[in-house]
């Protein structure tokens, strides 16, 4: 129980510092962009690709400091 809590608490420590830097690397945009044929138009982000880089980055860190440390 306690390492599981531990390892979920470095891994949210960690989720947030690398959201930080992604976001510093790959800068949040949206641009609204015409769909079928200019009759209407949608939002196009980059959110998910920034969350998803900085979810598998904390991921890959915290189960390396966890297998070494604990």
């Amino acid at each position: 129980m306690e390492a599981t809590a531990s390892f979920i608490l470095i891994l949210g420590i960690y989720f947030m510092g690398t959201l930080a830097i992604i976001q510093q690397v790959i800068h949040p945009k949206r641009e609204l962009v015409p769909v079928n044929g200019g009759k209407g138009k949608t939002w196009v982000t980059n959110y998910a690709k920034i969350i998803g880089l900085s979810f598998l980055l904390s991921a890959f860190c915290t189960s390396l400091a966890y297998i070494l440390f604990i």
